[in-house]
């Protein structure tokens, strides 16, 4: 686990790369692989869709940062932390900023929105999954102490998981391998109808995991609401909401 995993020089200037930020750009890249292929098979416009993929990333990376900020000025009572630290990403904070940039980006391009959200929930699954990963190699958004057989002891000094160095819960792969799951699972099961369903019945799953997983983490940074953290409770916010318009949907259907 180490946060830096090389250097780049440019201009005869070399700066570190980060894992996270490595791993953070190649998900989003898999991500637009898997829309872009879905847009080919489904017969759309593709370089609009790839246009959407930019509206996406700039709202979602937007979106997850201000997330940040607000989550750790409600933990510290003041803004200025998270702005000296250059910041963070919250992904629960990219959903709403890359959901709003892309609905309007294919607006203007004229890009079936909700049916190109339906064939890219395996991409957007195994994209976060690889961001993820990321998380694991910079060690942060990491596990509480445990002491059985998948525990890992960050030892490098840039990574918040090392102080102290205790064994800790994996909880970064947890998540990952879950994404991993929902991201075949949801690329076997015939699409049929590209009416949301399928995007609604992914914020389910995947809120189930991340609640599941965020009983694990143990590091402040997640911030908590009663006996909840931020990301539970906005876990619990989707799955309801999700399972409302999807039950709404199913009683439509009968009484038609």
């Amino acid at each position: 686990m180490n946060p830096i995993v090389g250097e780049l020089t440019i201009g005869g200037v070399t700066r570190p790369l980060g894992g996270y930020g490595v791993a953070v750009a190649i998900g989003m890249l898999l991500t637009g692989a898997f829309a872009t292929r879905a847009a080919q098979r489904a017969r759309e416009d593709v370089g609009a869709v790839i246009a959407c993929c930019g509206y996406a990333v700039a709202g979602g990376l937007a979106g997850a940062w201000l997330t940040f900020v607000a989550v750790e000025w409600a933990r510290t009572g003041s803004p200025i932390t998270a702005l000296s630290t250059g910041g963070g990403l919250v992904f629960y904070g990219a959903v709403p900023g890359g959901t709003l940039a892309t609905w309007l980006g294919a607006r203007y391009l004229r890009v079936p929105f909700v049916k190109m959200l339906d064939l890219s929930v395996p991409g957007i699954a195994a994209g976060h999954a690889i961001g993820r990963v990321g998380c694991f190699l910079g060690g942060c958004c990491y596990g509480a102490e445990h002491h059985g057989p998948l525990a890992v002891v960050f030892t490098h000094p840039l990574a918040p998981a090392a102080h102290p160095p205790i064994p800790r819960h994996p909880v970064q792969l947890y998540e990952s391998a879950g994404l991993l799951v929902l991201g075949l699972v949801f690329a076997l099961v015939p699409v049929g109808r590209t009416n949301g369903t399928r995007t609604l019945a992914y914020v389910i799953a995947y809120g189930v995991l991340r609640f599941c997983v965020e009983g694990l983490r143990g590091d402040a940074i997640r911030g908590v609401w009663g006996p909840l953290s931020t990301s539970q409770t906005i876990s619990v916010v989707l799955i309801v909401l999700a399972s409302g318009v999807l039950l709404a949907r199913r009683r439509a259907t009968v009484a038609a």
